[in-house]
């Protein structure tokens, strides 16, 4: 897998939300939370795949934990750039530290891209998003966030950012 490989599994998460809830394509991704159940040796792998695939290797550091997923965070610091893209997401790994959601994808999927956070716009012509349809708010690695209701509790989880 390429740091374009990680977008794209990103994006189709993003999508098959979208049958259910058809604004969130219209949010940006801000973060890529890659599940493991190995901080260390994860940062390792995904630092080479960045290296194979000519992007920029992330520097990572301990991010707030994840209440939602239910895992230790570790955020990149410089977010990795592909190609001539200004800017790529943040890649946040995602280590399990109770039986909640994380844990659940890990045992159903593996080690791999677990969760998506949306960022939403500030513009005001931004997409309107359904208050209904995200949980309560809760403290996350890139910030406070919600997740987004009816999805399984295994994931891939989709986690929109408050602003």
């Amino acid at each position: 897998m390429s740091g374009s490989g990680i977008l794209a599994d990103a994006t189709a998460i993003v999508l098959d939300a979208a049958g259910r809830d058809p604004w969130l394509p219209g949010l940006r991704i801000a973060g890529i939370g890659w599940a493991t159940v190995e901080l260390e040796r994860a940062a390792a792998e995904l630092d080479e795949v960045f290296r194979r695939a000519a992007c920029q290797a992330p520097r990572w550091a301990p991010g707030p934990r994840d209440d939602l997923l239910g895992a230790t965070a570790w955020v990149s610091l410089e977010p990795w750039r592909e190609h001539e893209r200004e800017r790529a997401p943040a890649v946040v790994l995602l280590e399990p530290d109770t039986e909640g959601r994380l844990a659940a994808t890990l045992a159903r999927f593996g080690e791999g891209v677990g969760a998506v956070y949306l960022r939403r716009s500030t513009e005001p012509s931004a997409t309107v998003i359904d208050p209904a349809r995200l949980g309560r708010p809760a403290t996350g690695p890139l910030g406070p966030g919600r997740l987004v209701l009816a999805r399984p509790a295994w994931g891939p989880n989709v986690v929109v950012l408050d602003r």
